[in-house]
């Protein structure tokens, strides 16, 4: 009898601990939900970010995301710029698209570090923070475009065209929902599926942030 007793209070323990890991995060703590979601995006993790954010920069030297997708590979990774935030916050994001086209064209993800994506936040990022770059405060715009076509090694031109295409502006449209995102918590923000995203305070480590986006990609 004592036997069979602790084999029910185990399977009861059992039980109660399968629904908490079921319900481990709670909307509204760990996460909330997007009152307008990216559409079409499944299976996705979405970091929104501006070339002026400090912890942005953090996650871009650690890159959060790569780490991500070796933990969780099945899921695709994307980033989405903040055209709201800075004085070139449409220039970046138009440059930004520019590498995500090519990084697409080039079958390379946008979390590899040899990737377009890549290169330009890391030379946007090392200028703005490390070079103390503020190209005059908005009022020049040409040489704040310089620096993300030169990590890529095309020209002013190169670019111009791109941005004539169906395909630019379809990114360019997607990126405009950072926008409303960025407003919640700031940046960077992490978007999973395009509809949850994970508070600040549940982002404790790695670890924490990996278990968020694995539990609400599977909501």
């Amino acid at each position: 009898m004592k036997v069979f007793s602790k084999i029910v209070k185990f399977s009861t323990i059992a039980v109660f601990l399968l629904h908490f890991n079921a319900s481990a995060l709670t909307e509204g703590k760990e996460y909330i939900v997007l009152h307008s979601p990216i559409p079409s995006v499944p299976n996705s993790v979405i970091e929104v970010f501006s070339y002026r954010c400090t912890h942005c920069y953090d996650h871009h030297k650690f890159n959060t995301l790569e780490k991500i997708k070796e933990k969780l590979p099945n899921l695709n990774y994307s980033f989405y710029p903040v055209s709201s935030m800075g004085d070139y916050g449409k220039q970046a994001n138009e440059v930004f698209a520019f590498a995500y086209a090519k990084d697409k064209e080039n079958n390379i993800d946008s979390t590899d570090q040899n990737s377009f994506t890549y290169k330009v936040a890391d030379a946007y990022f090392s200028a703005y923070f490390k070079k103390k770059e503020r190209w005059e405060n908005g009022e020049n715009p040409e040489a704040f475009y310089d620096v993300g076509l030169k990590a890529m090694g095309v020209t002013k031109n190169d670019l111009e065209i791109f941005l004539k295409t169906d395909e630019a502006n379809k990114i360019l449209k997607s990126y405009e929902y950072a926008n409303d995102i960025s407003k919640n918590y700031g940046t960077p923000g992490f978007v999973v599926n395009g509809k949850y995203q994970i508070t600040p305070q549940a982002i404790t480590s790695p670890q924490a942030l990996i278990k968020a986006i694995e539990e609400l990609s599977k909501l």
